[in-house]
């Protein structure tokens, strides 16, 4: 992620109420009494003593130094002058720029505008020149071009990783994780796309150079190490600790579950039960094409026999019913094989029994990873290393923050909220910008 640059380190953001004009109330009011009243607990709580001058004894009291105008622009292309304040510190002199939540640094749209084209785009699958159109078709005034939403995409991916945003909104750090990843085209040449999730949350994505143990170790660590500077920083884990997941489900490739146990020996290693069906079906349609004389009854016995397995309610029934249907069809290879598997990952097929909240499955993942296809399949191909990153930290910022339409399950709620952050109705892209700065609740007024 880029670092702040040392403007950014003396800029304040501030959440001012539900509308914009609660901010400009403030503003406008002679002598700003009110609004130094509210802005200055909301200072003191995000900026560090470092961002202050050498020596700043007292951190806590400002008063206005200046205001400038800056024009921001709507999403139906509607353009308005926005006052901004600069405060001073009335012990050091050092000056700080406030913006209000719905400004963004740098940005010329402002936060409602630039979620909704984002949602465009990595929420809904639209490709770059699709949203490029819809949004010059809104009355922007001028044709945006695709290179401009993809420069956007990249913006918000070097913004904050995700892992960071959510400990920031309040979210722990999850102990029971699913990790899959998907490929995708790198110049002509397939690449591999990490991701670790708390059931649909995403918590972590990075590119792969291939799916070998060493690919997968080396992300792994890259994630458990973010992992750790993010909850030390949020307070989610202590200084002296480690973030330690307690388990994983993975898809079953061997190459994943061995690098997860070397950089996190305790970890409970468990496979996805869909995967595992996929697997026998896949070695029963080899079972019915080496024999045609089987009668529809004989062969629906044989897929009752094999899909029993894992539908076993306990560890002792698995490995019961695998004695049995080996027993059974000791003479026939293709099944045998199958059953030996079975029997070798008979832990990690049931290790979720341990746990209340361990997952059985990756479905979770897999329906955030379709989202995830549909971009890919509108983007088409990555161009440069150094952009898929990014691009893939966008979208899980997206597919985290983004409200869900009417007629959904969780309707009317994103993803973080449904796993327990508190946002108070702030629109997303705003709860992104303060989290730029500091944690949520320390940034948001008691009587938010």
């Amino acid at each position: 992620m880029s670092k702040p640059s040392g403007n950014q380190k003396r800029t304040a953001i501030i959440y001012f109420g539900e509308t914009r004009q609660d901010y400009l109330r403030l503003v406008q009011e002679k002598g700003h009494r009110e609004l130094l009243n509210y802005i200055q607990p909301l200072l003191t709580a995000q900026l560090l003593e470092d961002q202050h001058h050498d020596g700043c004894s007292d951190q806590s009291h400002y008063t206005v130094h200046s205001q400038r105008n800056r024009q921001l622009q709507g999403l139906l292309g509607s353009k308005e002058t926005i006052a901004i304040c600069r405060v001073r510190c009335q012990t050091c002199g050092a000056v700080f720029t406030v913006l209000p939540s719905f400004i963004l640094r740098y940005r010329r749209q402002d936060a409602d505008c630039l979620g909704k084209i984002l949602e465009m785009n990595l929420g809904m699958g639209l490709t770059l020149r699709e949203t490029a159109s819809i949004y010059s078709w809104m009355g922007t005034g001028r044709s945006w071009q695709p290179s401009w939403v993809w420069s956007l995409v990249q913006w918000l991916g070097n913004l904050l990783p995700v892992y960071l945003l959510l400990m920031r909104m309040g979210l722990k750090p999850p102990e029971h994780l699913l990790s899959d990843e998907k490929f995708a085209i790198l110049n002509g040449k397939k690449v591999y796309l990490f991701l670790a999730s708390e059931q649909e949350l995403i918590w972590y994505g990075k590119w792969m150079g291939s799916s070998d143990e060493d690919c997968f170790t080396e992300t792994i660590e890259a994630f458990c190490v973010g992992m750790d500077d993010a909850g030390h920083t949020s307070g989610h884990i202590a200084d002296e600790d480690e973030y330690v997941p307690i388990s994983v489900t993975t898809d079953g490739w061997i190459a994943s579950q061995n690098a997860w146990e070397s950089r996190v020996p305790d970890i409970t290693l468990m496979e996805c039960k869909f995967h595992g069906h996929k697997r026998v079906f896949s070695s029963l349609d080899d079972y019915e094409k080496a024999h045609p004389e089987l009668s529809y009854e004989q062969l629906s016995q044989v897929k009752a026999h094999l899909n029993s397995i894992l539908a076993a309610p306990s560890l002792a029934a698995f490995s019961q019913r695998i004695r049995r249907n080996i027993a059974r069809y000791h003479d026939q290879p293709i099944l045998l094989k199958r059953l030996n598997i079975l029997k070798e990952k008979r832990f990690r097929f049931n290790n979720h029994l341990k746990f209340e909240d361990a997952p059985a499955y990756s479905a979770p993942l897999d329906r955030s990873m379709r989202f995830l296809d549909e971009k890919l399949h509108s983007f088409g191909q990555f161009r440069a290393e150094h952009a898929i990153d990014p691009m893939l930290n966008a979208w899980a910022i997206v597919n985290n923050l983004r409200s869900f339409l009417p007629g959904a399950k969780k309707a009317g709620q994103s993803l973080a909220q449904f796993f327990g952050a508190i946002v108070n109705d702030i629109p997303w892209m705003e709860v992104l910008n303060l989290c730029t700065v500091g944690l949520l609740h320390d940034l948001l007024p008691s009587s938010s």
